[in-house]
């Protein structure tokens, strides 16, 4: 397997050209959604290129010149591996940016999991997915992936388009006008409570049904409601056989281990007959939010282990101080803050970009800047930010992107370092990564060249080259070679 450039559902029924007719087709849509935010540069079409290469998809021009959401979602449909395609489901599900993400590092961070069959995203991924099926099922649709790949605020506004029952239409049209818990709430019980009640209300306005057939299309509404629960339509059969048999029903279509197994296996058990109705019509669902408040403090022990890691990681790499600080923050934050920074924060500029100042005597506050050749110089300036990405050609070393120069990378050329645009091309991509090693003298961090191995990143009379000490040429001159390999991170000089 090639080396990847750079780090950070189900199999699939329909085309990507399916989805984004389901969308982009539609005018009412187009006409209701808000105008777009302004996105992050969006990735190139080498950054595609070699997403699609890492899971051994070619990448043709017709896969290239998709949008990014819509690139990931090719991928989606393509990929074989159970978090590739798990990440490529939340991001797609996420806004704009999270597909960007994804492209540039998820998908190689996914990619390392499927080979060390270790799971991260498929729990979450399938969570949504069958929250989304459930929903859906509520309302009598089966729920495709051209539905549960739309992320809250799109599936809501399908809700809305293909819902009948007044009160679902309002609260799917409530949901797609409000906040993501909002929608999330919508998913997870709003469309049911909405749907109970149109059905209710149609019972009650039917003046030519008697009582007796009214109580029993509430009975029969109330097991449909509850079916969806566990993604189970009920047959004609099931809607009028016995409660106790319609608990066990329920209890066989339920996760074993849930507690909406164990709820209906005590209500199956009662010697009340009350305990059964109780369960269908409103027990089932108090087992489910139970359920999912179970897997929402799983997930959210998951998360703060993954960015105490991404911390520990960081502060060991010895360039990404503010990258320590962003995760440090969003630990003694809220759930929501450890699941903004893993989606979102860990790739924000504000903890990715760094200065490198030297540590040598007489040059202490100057930093590595340039534009073409690389040199240090004192004093602030935006040329001396760069941003520390993972490595192009190993992700567990580290490239840096020049602020001013967006894809112009650090790199080593016939050992001297210049800042050059990125080609694409194997070469540059180990030329332009760098791998993090204690310094000599302790005091910062070293950086070795990854096609150099042994030299590192050292000034000598105002540029930068790799070097060693062997005397070979004269920036390779032992004389105070620890001090002036010698790197220290801090936050970006930029004026």
């Amino acid at each position: 397997m090639r080396r990847r450039p750079s780090a950070g559902l189900a199999a699939g029924l329909i085309s990507a050209t399916m989805l984004l007719g389901l969308v982009s087709t539609d005018t009412s849509f187009a006409a209701s959604s808000p105008a777009p935010s302004v996105q992050a540069a969006q990735a190139t079409q080498e950054d595609k290129r070699f997403a699609a290469q890492e899971i051994g998809v070619l990448a043709t021009p017709e896969l290239l010149i998709l949008t990014d959401r819509n690139f990931v979602f090719a991928l989606w449909e393509r990929a074989k591996g159970t978090e590739v395609r798990a990440s490529a489901q939340l991001a797609y599900g996420g806004d704009l940016s999270q597909s960007t993400q994804w492209i540039k590092t998820g998908i190689y961070q996914a990619n390392a999991l499927d080979q060390a069959n270790k799971k991260r995203d498929d729990d979450a991924a399938k969570a949504a997915q069958e929250a989304k099926e459930k929903a859906a099922l509520v309302i009598g649709i089966t729920a495709t992936p051209e539905l549960w790949m739309l992320n809250d605020k799109e599936f809501a506004f399908a809700i809305y388009q293909r819902a009948s029952g007044p009160k679902v239409k309002a609260a799917a049209l409530a949901a797609y006008n409000g906040s993501a818990a909002d929608q999330q709430a919508f998913i997870l019980t709003g469309i049911s409570t909405a749907w109970a009640q149109d059905r209710q209300d149609a019972i009650d306005a039917d003046t030519a049904t008697s009582e007796e057939q009214k109580r029993v299309l509430k009975a029969q509404a109330a097991r449909r409601r509850a079916g969806a629960v566990v993604a189970m339509e009920p047959t004609a059969g099931q809607l009028i056989e016995p409660d106790r048999n319609f608990v066990l029903d329920l209890y066989n279509a339920a996760k074993p281990g849930s507690e909406i197994a164990a709820a209906a296996l005590r209500a199956a058990r009662s010697t009340d007959p009350a305990a059964r109705t109780r369960y269908i019509e409103t027990g089932i669902h108090e087992a489910d939010e139970k359920d999912w408040n179970t897997w929402l403090k799983k997930k959210a022990d998951a998360d703060r282990r993954l960015v105490f890691e991404l911390r520990t990681r960081a502060e060991q790499s010895g360039v990404h101080p503010a990258l320590v600080t962003a995760a440090d923050t969003a630990l003694a934050g809220s759930d929501d803050d450890v699941d903004v920074f893993l989606r979102l924060g860990q790739y924000e500029d504000a903890v990715l970009t760094q200065s490198l100042g030297s540590t040598s005597p007489g040059t202490q506050g100057w930093y590595i800047r340039g534009e073409i050749d690389a040199v240090i110089g004192p004093g602030a300036g935006a040329d001396a930010t760069w941003r520390v990405v993972p490595g192009k050609a190993d992700q567990l070393c580290h490239s840096f992107e020049s602020v001013t120069h967006p894809e112009h990378y650090l790199r080593q050329q016939d050992l001297k370092v210049v800042v050059a645009p990125s080609d694409g091309t194997d070469r540059f991509r180990a030329d332009a990564t760098w791998c993090t090693k204690p310094s000599p003298d302790g005091g910062g961090v070293s950086l070795e060249s990854f096609t150099q191995r042994g030299r590192l990143l050292r000034h000598y009379s105002g540029r930068l080259w790799a070097a060693d000490q062997s005397g070979r040429h004269d920036y390779d001159t032992p004389a105070s070679y620890g001090p002036d390999v010698t790197w220290r991170a801090t936050g970006p000089t930029t004026r």
